[in-house]
C-alpha cells in the first residue's frame, strides 16, 4: 500500500495567500495520484475558523482528491487538526467539520484500520492513530492516556503535530520522543515548518507546504512522503513552490552610507538570478556600527521583482530599523490569538480552573 503525508498547508494564510492554496492543493492532488491512502498532519487551514471562501475550496479540493484515490472501499483520507485549528473539547475545528461532511476521517484519539486485497488475495493491513495538536506542556501528561492503540497483524502509524524536545534541544519542558506511544512502525509529525527525519527514518516531518515563517531551514525542498508500506521505504516527494532566499551581511564598524551600499549591491546581485517566479529575499545584517554613525535607514529600499525582507541586527540600529524587525517577528511567530490562549492557560491554571473549563470561555468570548 502506498501511503502519503502531507501537513502544514496553511489554507487562508493571510500573507501569502495564493501561495498558500496553489503549493497545498499541488502537495495533495500529486500525492493522491501516487497514493492509495492520504494522510493530513495538521494546520490544514491556518485559522480555527476559517472563511467560509476557504472552507469552500477546501473542501472541494478533498472532493477531488477522493475521486482520484485508488477506490479500495475503505476511508482515503484521514488526518487530524493541528495547533492553528485547535478549539476547545466541544467545539468544532474545521478538520472535524471536514470530517463531518464525509471528506475525510478524523483520527484524533482514534485508530482506523483500513485492509487493501492484493492480487494474490492476501491482504494487507494497515492502521492509523493520532493526536491533534495540544499546547506543549500538555503533551507529556496526555500521551499515556490516548485511548488508540497499535494493532496486532497491521503496520501502524501514529500521527500526532507537536514540537518534541529533539527538534529544539535549546528549549525546555517539552515531551520527548522517548514519550510517544510505542508499537508504531511510522511517527508522522506535522507543525515543523521544514523537512525532518528521527529515529532512524521512521519519525518523518514534511514540513510546510508554503513559507510563513522565513526561517533559514525553510529555504530547502518543500514537498511531502509518500511511503511504500511492502518495502517500508519513504521517499520525498518535492513540489514546486515560491522561491525563498536569506542572504547575510557581516559588518564590523561600517558606517551608515557603507551599509547601504552593500545591501543595495546584494538585492542587485540576487535579482539578476533566474528565478523560476517572483521570489521571497530575506537580506540579514549582521556586526556593527561605527560609534556616532548616522541612523541606518533602509525603508526606501525596495523592489517590485521580489517581495523583500530587511532583518537588521546591527548592533546600535536604529530605532525604526527596530520596530520593522519587532513588526516582522511580529507577522512569522505565533498570532495573538495563540498568544491570548498561552496566557489564559497559565492564569487560569494559578486560579485552579481547569483547562477544559478556561478553554470553553475563551471560545465563548473570543471573537475570531
Amino acid at each position: 500500500m502506498k501511503v502519503a503525508f502531507v501537513s502544514d498547508t496553511h489554507f487562508g494564510y493571510s500573507r501569502f495567500e495564493q501561495d498558500a492554496q496553489a503549493q497545498g492543493e499541488s502537495a495533495i492532488l500529486d500525492a493522491c495520484s501516487k497514493a492509495d491512502v492520504l494522510l493530513l498532519g495538521g494546520d490544514i487551514f491556518d485559522q480555527r475558523i476559517p472563511k467560509m471562501e476557504t472552507l469552500a475550496s477546501t473542501a472541494i479540493l478533498l472532493q477531488t482528491a477522493q475521486k482520484m484515490l485508488p477506490n479500495n472501499g475503505f476511508a482515503k483520507i484521514l488526518g487530524i487538526h493541528g495547533t492553528h485549528e485547535s478549539r476547545s473539547k466541544d467545539a468544532l475545528n474545521p478538520i472535524a467539520l471536514m470530517a463531518k461532511l464525509g471528506l475525510m476521517e478524523d483520527v484524533h484519539n482514534r485508530t482506523i484500520v483500513l485492509e487493501k486485497k492484493s492480487s494474490d488475495n492476501s491482504t494487507e493491513k494497515i492502521a492509523i492513530s493520532g493526536l491533534g495538536g495540544i499546547p506543549d506542556d500538555l503533551v507529556k501528561e496526555a500521551l499515556p492516556r490516548l485511548s488508540c492503540k497499535p494493532i496486532p497483524d497491521a503496520q501502524n502509524f501514529f500521527l500526532f503535530h507537536q514540537t518534541m524536545q529533539e527538534y529544539v534541544p535549546q528549549a525546555k519542558g517539552l515531551a520527548s520522543l522517548e514519550d510517544l506511544p510505542a508499537g508504531y512502525d511510522w511517527y508522522l509529525c506535522g507543525h515543523i515548518h521544514s523537512k525532518k527525519e528521527f529515529m532512524n527514518k521512521k519519525l518523518l516531518i514534511p514540513g510546510s507546504t508554503v513559507l510563513t515563517q522565513q526561517k533559514d531551514e525553510e529555504q530547502s525542498q518543500k514537498g511531502y512522503f509518500l511511503i511504500d508500506t511492502k518495502t517500508k521505504q519513504a521517499d520525498f516527494i518535492q513540489i514546486k513552490v515560491r522561491p525563498f532566499h536569506v542572504s547575510e551581511l557581516e559588518f564590523e564598524n561600517a558606517s551608515a552610507v557603507n551599509v547601504r551600499i552593500a545591501v543595495q549591491k546584494e538585492l542587485e546581485n540576487l535579482l539578476q538570478k533566474q528565478w523560476e517566479a517572483k521570489p521571497i529575499l530575506k537580506i540579514r545584517l549582521k556586526g556593527s556600527l561605527k560609534k556616532g554613525s548616522s541612523d541606518l535607514d533602509l525603508s526606501d529600499i525596495t523592489t517590485e521583482k521580489a517581495i523583500l525582507s530587511l532583518d537588521n541586527r546591527l548592533d546600535g540600529n536604529s530605532l525604526l530599523d527596530e520596530i520593522a524587525q519587532l513588526k516582522e517577528e511580529r507577522l512569522t511567530r505565533a498570532t495573538p490569538l495563540q498568544l491570548g490562549m498561552s496566557i489564559l492557560r497559565v492564569n487560569a491554571k494559578r486560579a485552579g480552573m481547569s483547562e477544559e473549563r478556561a478553554m470553553q470561555y475563551f471560545e465563548k468570548y473570543s471573537n475570531d
